[in-house]
């Protein structure tokens, strides 16, 4: 693999995702809105239709990348999204809306863990976080313009032609897929091949490695603690600060555009530094949201979010990166799996406590204890992370 032709794969992959990321923004307004009139359970169903393959299939998953060439799986579970997501612009019925896009996702669960295992193929084991963060700029970029596009198109065309739309950029994203010419291939070695049929080993390479264990266990808190936003952002924005429907459209641009911003530090650091950087965007992330619920005006909340979204784009590639350099080659997509499920449970339970909370406290009250408690996780982990950094640099120098 020449170092050219890795900068033409993180292109070709990068502009696939940009365009599947938006898709998949413009779909998840389009499909809101189909729910909205059947009430808040089924849209409920439909949020948790993202959240549980990801958790239930992750040990699947991780086993389907490590032992088969993984552009390949990569090219077939995206074929899958296309496809599903066809029937999907096309039913009515709630329930039915519900069990394609549950298995849409269920797709999603092999995409995610082949294409991180996949960057350290494309770029070379040293240059991993460049790979991740340029994978990340295409992401944030699909996540700004996404929801603009959804809900032009949804009031415009209605909910099919945004659907539709997703299912074409989910053939765009196939196709750039199949145009990657890396390749990561299962071990021949045969531990390799007897460890990569344990279903559970991506839980237990995570728990095993000192760094990842403490790093991905505040990267958890802190997320569940932080996704408290998602629920409180609306009626702290409109309801409380006055905020015109734009306004709050402003604040997710806002917080996108700082994202952008944050995936590009990591690679101008060195990669010993990559748990700390990790800490960091939890710890921006965090004090992010608690500035927005503390925020005396739009303007104080607005410069908020653009540091909630730096300390979110700095915390998405940091985390790729991290588990790459801590597991071994031939078992990162169990890894990876292993890792979406445990972040992905925080999720879940941040979100189902965030609604009681909001209800309880008042949206600012809630976004600023939030925002404290995944401060406080986040310093912590920080703390580790720079005393493990110096027990490392000590060991080093013993060793010289």
């Amino acid at each position: 693999m020449t170092r050219l032709t890795g900068r033409r794969d993180l292109a070709v992959l990068a502009v696939g995702l940009a365009v599947s990321t938006a898709g998949d923004a413009a779909a998840l307004v389009a499909l809101l809105l189909r729910l909205r009139p059947a009430g808040s359970g089924w849209v409920a169903v439909l949020l948790a239709g993202e959240l549980v393959p990801v958790v239930l299939l992750a040990p699947v998953a991780g086993f389907v990348v490590d032992r088969f060439e993984t552009r390949r799986v990569l090219v077939i579970a995206l074929a899958g999204q296309a496809l599903l997501a066809v029937p999907l612009a096309l039913v009515a019925a709630p329930w039915m809306t519900v069990a394609f896009f549950t298995a849409l996702f269920a797709c999603s669960v092999f995409v995610r863990p082949a294409t991180a295992a996949l960057v350290p193929a494309i770029t070379g084991e040293g240059e991993s976080a460049r790979g991740y963060a340029r994978l990340a700029t295409g992401s944030s970029l699909g996540w700004i313009i996404g929801p603009v596009v959804g809900g032009l198109i949804t009031g415009t065309f209605g909910v099919t032609s945004a659907l539709l739309l997703d299912a074409g950029s989910f053939a765009v994203l196939t196709g750039a897929a199949a145009l990657v010419r890396a390749r990561r291939r299962p071990s021949s070695a045969p531990e390799r091949r007897t460890a990569g049929r344990d279903l559970g080993g991506g839980f237990r390479l995570l728990w095993r490695s000192p760094v990842l264990r403490v790093a991905l266990l505040v990267t958890a808190i802190a997320i569940g603690c932080a996704v408290v936003d998602n629920v409180a952002a609306p009626f702290r924005f409109i309801n409380q600060l006055g905020a015109s429907p734009a306004g709050y459209g402003l604040y997710l641009t806002i917080w996108g555009t700082g994202g952008l911003l944050g995936v590009q530090l990591l690679p101008r650091l060195a990669p010993r530094h990559t748990q700390a950087a990790l800490a960091t965007g939890n710890l921006l992330t965090g004090l992010g949201i608690a500035g927005i619920g503390l925020a005396p005006n739009l303007a104080v909340a607005f410069g908020a979010a653009g540091l909630g979204g730096v300390g979110n784009g700095l915390d998405n590639v940091a985390q790729n990166a991290l588990i790459a350099d801590h597991t071994p080659a031939e078992q990162r997509g169990q890894a990876f799996a292993a890792a979406g499920a445990v972040l992905q449970t925080a999720v879940g339970v941040g979100t189902a406590a965030a609604a009681p909370l909001v209800t309880l406290l008042g949206a600012n009250r809630a976004m600023t204890l939030a925002g404290a408690l995944a401060t406080i996780a986040a310093t912590g982990g920080l703390a580790i992370a720079i005393r493990q950094q110096r027990a490392s640099h000590a060991g080093m120098l013993t060793e010289r």
